[in-house]
């Protein structure tokens, strides 16, 4: 019997070919929700809080009834009282035992992967059949039936930028095989559907290019650049600069670099520009881009959040310019009539005109010089009719704006101001104390400090001259421990209400700017710590007062209120630690509950997809995205905590046992994976569905100890924590973890030095992990099993176990499986005497894989490969290695003696021997000062020598 799953728009299951009938909304709703699960396991409280998310659960029993009927609808020749094999119950919840292929999202994912690992193979022709045959599968909506259901939100979030990527990737491959003309269409409707994805108006511009029509894409990467700097405030990335560059060049490769800006003119002059009180520190770069646009564009504006230094910037640019009849300087934040800002151009002049605009337009249309409009954010129209009708005027008249948003009209050149870099940041600190305290300049010890501060000060220069100004009275470390009054300690005690007298009047003045919708998911992002991108700010920020969230967003951005991190894809959004800290306290009690609650709901989602996808294919991807999110992480169990939420908290660390291993998170995952594990105890007692899905919850959680346990050298204690979480998934019969579980305490007795006692264990592993079937649990069951064989002296069994053990991990795409097994089949080798064989399996394996991907796991190989170097003869290879692992290692915490303890050591040892000591530690010197790309080169070197001699 074959099941087939369609989510790639509504629901369809079919069965042997044939469509069947899924009853209701709700019946269905279950079903999606198991396929979203991925084959984990779902409690049975959950999914009644999952599909009935928007009315009161039911009782169990109507679960119950549910599931039988499709049960019977999935398995209709199941006899009665046999054992399901699809929907099964396992410990306190359900999951959906199917093969990826019988899911087409799965089946999509894996087809999207491989065209785009075709494309980079310059395999075009193969790209496009992958990419074809998974585009054909779409028949709507993902989850169409359920896409705001909680289960589908991140599956359809995930799936739909994985469709966009996929139509990217297709049209770049059909230009690759010529097809330009035919791309040039298709392009046209993908930049519409999805404008603020660089890469398609990247293709398009090519796509033009190659057909002829130069000034064409020059004319769609111009409106490119306007859509993102009128809806994001930012520029063009790097690889729409490198299109534009390249068709400018004539270029058909189109991989010409970016141009540099024109220089700035240097002499100076001043008509109403007010003296500089103190140094112009830092901000040379944007100095010189800010001229630059000054030259290519007659309106610029300059935005960034307040006390940015946007005016002090545009104030020195101005003073660098030449212009014959300028620069001048229009002072606007006093201005609150928008009727008067052109009467206000005309006063800074001393033009004795009428305040129209027209007739201001008139009488300067033969002037050359230079305006600069400050603080334009609360006049936005008026400025923008006003600079407009200037810079139309006449040739000679350019315009500066600085606003905390951009006026969006065509031909603005945006210089968005970011945070002073931590140097600048620092070298702006101690020329402000200079001013205060002559006599007691920055010294190197202060240094730690200062830079701790301006850190937490975000690099904003305004809080960090108000800081220096408290040097008088405080110390630099009582300035920093004070921060958490940030707004009581950055006051200027300028009696004046100066709206930058304070950095909380700073904040104030623009949050006083925003609509009432701009003003409220303000305050529900102010629970991000770290970032976010659309999706979390969609799940977190949607409610009554913002039914739609985009146009929201976009707006805080415009208005300079949240920062958007340039080349992220998806993008990726901020707010400085100021800003949230003045929205959070704005915030009453149970808004901001609310808004936590919904942020621990996106963050759950978030790592338990994460934690489906770690071992596979997208492993690499889902490790990098966990890495961006972890100061979210961190924000999401803190407040689970704090809030009684244990079962919340444990889902969290639980999903995330494997990434906290892989990247060596262990203070981190220990902190949290412990407190959490405390408040889990106080809540378990009898034994009802309840306790079982806190039961379920630890045993989980005691995966994620076991594995930050083990990483800190702990391996008694990391065996414990083990075995707890094999006995209590056995007690509510989760195969899958009950598995994992047994997986690592067999090699955790093993490593331990008790290899009887690992035996049996190994053994019940794989018998577990082949019930459940999932073939990268098998593989890490099997390369155990083969580990333990080695070590018991039977290397024929090993080599069978570990290479079905590599077969099953590439099957499933988990590379870290792929690796360790075969790292362990190539010291079975050694064992055999076949040490060449060892060589050129380890060779292979530290070329086809990228040492960013998993540092610590590289790093075991080049060991492993020096011992099996020097057993054929070239030892002094083995200790530039071995030296380069030590010096590489020790800052990322890989120690090879502490992490292999059995080979590590007698790879070391025969290297010394077949050296000696003083040849041995010159080579260890010389591996001493090898980078990681330098490293990656010398293997390159050593694998094509090792090729030649193995030819001859």
């Amino acid at each position: 019997m074959q099941v087939q799953f369609r989510v790639l728009g509504p629901l369809v299951a079919e069965v042997d070919g044939h469509g069947v009938d899924l009853g209701g909304r709700r019946q269905r709703a279950v079903l999606a929700a198991l396929l979203a699960a991925r084959g984990s396991i779902v409690s049975a409280e959950r999914l009644r809080e999952q599909v009935w998310s928007d009315t009161e659960p039911p009782s169990m029993a109507t679960l119950f009834g549910y599931v039988a009927t499709l049960r019977r609808i999935l398995e209709p020749r199941r006899q009665a009282r046999t054992p399901a094999r699809l929907l099964v119950r396992e410990g306190p919840g359900y999951a959906l035992r199917v093969a990826a292929d019988a899911v087409d999202a799965e089946r999509f994912t894996r087809l999207v992967t491989e065209g785009g690992r075709h494309l980079e193979r310059a395999e075009p022709t193969a790209a496009l059949r992958q990419l074809d045959d998974g585009l054909a599968l779409w028949r709507g909506q993902a989850y169409g039936d359920f896409t705001d259901a909680p289960f589908a939100v991140s599956k359809v979030a995930r799936l739909d930028a994985l469709h966009a990527v996929a139509r990217e990737l297709r049209l770049a491959a059909m230009l690759a095989v010529g097809d330009h003309h035919t791309a040039v269409g298709e392009l046209e409707a993908l930049v519409i559907e999805h404008p603020l994805r660089e890469r398609g108006w990247e293709l398009l511009a090519s796509a033009l290019y190659r057909a002829g029509r130069q000034g064409d894409a020059l004319g769609v990467l111009r409106e490119a650049r306007n859509l993102l700097a009128a809806e994001l405030g930012t520029d063009p990335g790097p690889g729409l600069l490198r299109v534009q560059q390249a068709i400018l060049n004539q270029d058909d490769t189109l991989t010409s670099p970016a141009g540099t800006p024109p220089a700035a003119p240097s002499a100076p002059s001043s008509r109403n520009l007010p003296a500089a009180l103190s140094s112009f520190v830092g901000r040379r770069t944007e100095l010189d881009r800010l001229a630059g646009l000054l030259t290519a564009h007659r309106l610029v504006t300059v935005v960034g959040p307040g006390g940015m230094g946007k005016t002090r910037l545009a104030l020195e640019a101005a003073r660098n310019r030449s212009d014959p009849d300028g620069p001048w300087l229009v002072e606007l934040a006093g201005v609150r009539d928008a009727t008067l800002v052109a009467r206000a151009v005309a006063d800074a002049l001393g033009l004795p005109v009428p305040p129209g605009v027209a007739e201001l337009a008139t009488v300067l249309a033969d002037r050359h010089l230079l305006i600069v409009l400050d603080n334009a954010e609360h006049l936005p129209n008026a400025v923008t009719e006003v600079a407009t009708a200037l810079v139309a005027a006449g040739p000679g008249v350019r315009v500066l704006v600085t606003s905390r948003q951009p006026l969006g009209v065509a031909g603005e050149g945006l210089l968005e101001l970011t945070s002073l870099p931590p140097e600048d940041a620092v070298a702006l600190l101690a020329a402000r104390m200079a001013v205060v305290l002559p006599d007691s300049p920055l010294t190197e010890a202060d240094r730690p400090v200062a830079r701790r501060l301006c850190q937490e000060l975000d690099g904003l220069p305004l809080a960090i001259e108000l800081a220096a100004a408290q040097v008088r009275a405080l110390s630099l470390p009582e300035i920093a421990a004070q921060l958490d009054d940030r707004f009581a300690l950055l006051d200027s005690g300028r009696p004046d209400g100066h709206r930058h007298a304070t950095l909380e009047q700073t904040i104030e003045w623009s949050h006083h700017l925003l609509t009432e919708p701009e003003q409220w998911l303000l305050r529900r992002l102010s629970v991000f710590d770290g970032g976010f991108d659309l999706d979390a700010a969609t799940q977190v920020g949607t409610g009554p007062e913002v039914p739609r969230v985009l146009p929201v967003l976009l707006g805080l951005v415009r208005k300079s209120l949240v920062a958007v991190d340039p080349g992220t894809t998806p993008r990726r959004y901020r707010m400085l630690d100021s800003i949230r800290h003045y929205a959070d306290r704005s915030v009453s009690r149970p808004e901001r509950a609310a808004a936590r609650s919904r942020h621990r709901i996106w963050l759950s989602g978030l790592v338990e997809e994460a934690e489906q996808r770690l071992l596979t294919a997208d492993g690499t991807h889902w490790i990098q995205r966990l890495r961006r999110e972890r100061d979210n992480i961190a924000a999401a169990v803190e407040s689970a905590l704090e809030a009684g939420d244990a079962l919340g908290a444990a889902r969290i660390c639980g999903a995330l046992a494997w990434f906290w291993f892989r990247t060596g998170q262990i203070s981190e995952g220990t902190r949290w994976a412990r407190a959490t594990d405390a408040a889990l105890l106080d809540r378990i007692g009898g034994a009802t569905p309840a306790q079982d899905d806190l039961t379920f919850a630890r045993a989980r959680l005691l995966l994620a100890v076991g594995g930050v346990t083990y990483l800190a050298g702990e391996h008694v204690a990391a065996a414990n924590a083990f075995r707890t979480s094999a006995q209590l998934s056995q007690h509510v019969g989760a195969r899958d973890t009950q598995a994992t579980a047994t997986i690592y305490l067999a090699s955790m007795t093993m490593m331990g030095g008790d290899v009887a006692g690992s035996l049996p264990l190994a053994d019940e592993a794989v018998a577990l992990a082949e019930a459940v079937d999932q073939p990268g649990l098998r593989a890490e069951a099997l390369t155990v099993r083969g580990q333990v064989s080695r070590v018991c002296g039977d290397p024929e069994r090993a080599h069978r176990e570990l290479a079905e053990a590599n077969r099953l991990a590439r099957t499933a795409g988990h590379w870290w499986a792929v690796l360790s097994s075969a790292w362990a089949d190539s010291k079975v080798s050694i064992d055999q005497g076949r040490p060449e064989q060892a060589v050129r399996t380890l060779h292979s394996l530290t070329l086809e894989t990228d040492p960013g991907d998993d540092r610590a796991s590289w790093l075991a190989l080049v060991h492993s490969l020096a011992g099996a170097l020097a057993r054929t003869g070239r030892a002094p290879t083995g200790a530039v290695l071995i030296g380069a692992v030590q010096a590489l290692g020790a800052p990322i915490g890989y120690h090879p003696e502490r992490m292999d303890p059995f080979d590590a050591p007698r790879d070391t040892k025969a290297v010394r021997e077949a050296l000696g000591e003083d040849r041995y530690r010159a080579g260890l010197a010389d591996g001493n000062g090898l980078g990681w790309a330098e490293l990656v080169s010398l293997l390159r070197r050593e694998h094509e020598s090792a090729q030649c001699r193995h030819v001859e």
